[in-house]
């Protein structure tokens, strides 16, 4: 509009004819303005300036426009007069009956709320502090009695004083409601959470109880302008007080988890649990559903137009629900949920749930998460996924084994709330999804799939601004509890064997599944891990999980001859170094004791390294830091690798192989 109003403008004073004076041409636009162009200059001005000042209206008077730096301000102010609270006791969900409304046309929900809550403290709770965000409208809280002691709107923190205090042990009932509509545009990122088809939210919608760390500011510099001290970190590994909550709530452990959502005419509305009843009401599609089992205090709920494609594991259904333009990936996530369970059932213990559901969502964002038996998982990563490239990793293979393995790894044994608990869900579920992949692929593929993980691990750790930490006490730094974690578990099953780590894990699954605090822990894991380990092997445990251990493996020379009796002689010259990092970067020397393969391969008509003929690949001992091996292979030798396959933590992997030299 206001480049309509420009143009309007130049066309009056645009030169026709000879005459070219500045007074001549203010009098011809004074004419010109007159007729058409300056009636579209003003409608377009009037315009302009009208639809400018509703956007203003709507996104600084009808809706708070916050800077950055207002937004920091208020995270500061957050945690300054606020983390008095931060260890008070508060209660505990034990049960949890939802009513959603969610209209996907309007981008609107409301959520009628029934919890149950517990008092699992010594002593009585008069206070309960109930923390919610400001783009939601929470009201009508009953507690049994109770008045609103507090209330910092901008902060989204109330205090109810309840008119009895809850006693320990005892139960109560609780009731709210939780509004989300949206009010004209806002400034910045429009919410994709609820939307016209393919909506997706989460338990964190709700209110939570008490302070919450995770709204603190994080980045030192900022915190330091404000005058704040260091950032808030995860509990150390041997606070035992923290091991009272999981790493995902401090609301909760299991609970009873039942809850109807209703949506639009024309979709499905999905939730964790098992479809009780489903029904119309004033023209609405309403489904119920309950689990039957306890579950975390993590859920998710979904609504949109989609396809079901059905498959079967033994008597357990699979589901996918997708966008029917996007069915190309469907049938390859159903059978890898077949040989995931197929692959966890047989070396852990059984699948806890009566079906799977796998549900797409809009690519705003690029994840997959695992619910109790339900798993959304974006059209990005997934379901538009090109995979006809066999020379590519099949990720979507891969990340639905996964998510998967999540079902045990945080669905029946979840970590607490103290440093390494990522180690129990995102690397033990990094190491069940290997294991599905290589039985799939073979291990010739797997050294693509490591390689891509030790670059990203190592980019990671360049990147990283508060300091590195063993993979045994990781703080949610995605780059060591993934990437890390994949190399850890893999070459720690080529240490002690695969079937020794899965009994680890089994027994370790027996144990601490569905527990009741305290929380297990990733050394209460090394535990087990270290009862399945070879005297001999213990300090390979130590490398991986206690320390920061990194390598600097190198073949520095492969040449053959052919022997007499048609056989080939290979010398291998290689440099082998250890070291051990800190937090800051510091390295010292490591002690050489490993055992390392080295490999010798056969040219590939193809090409390509996957399709290479193994001569030899075998294990060895080494102590030195320049070793000399010689092997004799049957077949022609064209290439040669020490630690060929990328199974440690070698900081320049690239010079691991090289080309056979011969006569």
């Amino acid at each position: 509009l206001f480049l309509l109003a420009l143009l309007c403008v130049a066309s009056a004073f645009w030169v026709r004819g000879v005459g070219t004076s500045l007074r001549q041409r203010l009098v011809l636009a004074g004419r010109r303005l007159r007729g058409p162009a300056g009636l579209g200059g003003a409608v377009a001005t009037l315009a302009f300036i009208g639809l400018g000042g509703w956007l203003y209206w709507s996104t600084n008077i009808r809706n708070e426009f916050r800077s950055p730096d207002q937004q920091r301000d208020l995270q500061a102010r957050y945690e300054r007069e606020l983390s008095r609270y931060r260890h008070l006791p508060q209660p505990r969900i034990i049960a949890v009956d939802n009513r959603v409304d969610l209209h996907p046309e309007t981008q609107s929900v409301t959520i009628d709320a029934d919890w149950t809550v517990r008092n699992t403290h010594a002593t009585a709770i008069t206070d309960i502090h109930v923390g919610m965000g400001e783009d939601r409208q929470l009201v009508g809280v009953d507690l049994g009695g109770q008045t609103l002691a507090f209330h910092d709107v901008d902060l989204g923190y109330r205090i109810y004083r309840l008119a009895r205090p809850l006693q320990p042990g005892e139960e109560r009932r609780m009731h709210f409601r939780v509004d989300q509509h949206p009010d004209g545009i806002t400034a910045g990122q429009a919410p994709t959470d609820l939307v016209a088809n393919g909506s997706f939210f989460n338990s964190r919608m709700l209110p939570s109880f008490g302070y919450d760390e995770r709204a603190e500011l994080e980045d030192r510099n900022e915190r330091r302008k404000r005058g704040l001290g260091e950032p808030t970190r995860m509990p150390k590994l041997e606070d035992e007080a923290a091991r009272a909550n999981t790493y995902v709530s401090d609301d909760a452990d299991w609970l009873d988890f039942r809850t109807t959502i209703c949506t639009a005419p024309d979709q499905i509305a999905l939730a964790p649990g098992y479809l009780q009843e489903e029904k119309t009401v004033a023209g609405r599609r309403c489904f119920r559903y309950a689990m039957d089992r306890p579950m975390l205090n993590f859920y998710a709920y979904l609504s949109a137009r989609w396809e079901v494609r059905r498959g079967m594991y033994r008597n357990i259904p699979i589901e996918v629900y997708f966008d029917p333009r996007h069915a190309y990936n469907v049938d390859r996530m159903i059978e890898a949920v077949q040989k995931s369970l197929a692959y966890y059932e047989a070396n852990f213990t059984p699948y806890q749930h009566r079906q799977v559901r796998i549900i797409e969502f809009p690519g705003y964002q690029s994840f997959a998460q695992s619910f109790a038996n339900t798993i959304p998982y974006s059209e990005s990563i997934g379901f538009i996924a090109d995979l006809r490239d066999p020379d590519k990793i099949d990720y979507v293979f891969y990340v639905t084994a996964h998510e998967i393995a999540h079902q045990w790894w945080a669905h029946q044994v979840i970590g607490a709330n103290v440093q390494g608990a990522t180690v129990l869900s995102e690397s033990l579920s990094q190491y069940s999804a290997l294991m599905v992949m290589e039985k799939e692929y073979g291990r010739a593929h797997m050294r693509q799939f490591l390689k891509t993980e030790l670059d990203r691990y190592l980019a990671g750790r360049g990147g990283e601004r508060i300091g590195e930490l063993p993979l045994e006490r990781v703080e949610n730094q995605q780059y060591i509890h993934y990437q890390k974690g994949s190399l850890v578990f893999y070459r720690l099953r080529e240490e002690i064997g695969e079937a020794a780590l899965n009994r680890a894990l089994k027994r370790f699954l027996e144990d601490k599944g569905y527990q009741q605090p305290p929380y297990t822990t990733s050394r209460e894991l090394l535990g087990y891990i270290r009862a399945e380990t070879p005297a001999d092997r213990q300090q390979v445990v130590t490398d991986l999980f206690e320390k920061i251990t990194l390598y600097d493996n190198r073949l520095l020379e492969a040449k053959a001859r052919k022997r007499a009796d048609g056989k080939y002689e290979v010398t291998l010259a290689l440099h082998a170094e250890k070291r051990h990092a800190d937090s800051a970067g510091k390295e010292t020397a490591g002690t050489m004791d490993d055992w390392i393969e080295v490999g010798v391969f056969a040219n590939a008509p193809s090409g390509k390294e996957r399709d290479q003929k193994v001569l030899y690949l075998q294990r060895h001992h080494i102590t030195t830091a320049t070793p000399t091996l010689t092997v004799v292979v049957d077949g022609k030798p064209d290439e040669a690798g020490f630690d060929p396959y990328n199974k440690l933590i070698d900081r320049v992997s690239d010079d691991n192989r090289r080309k056979v030299s011969l006569p």
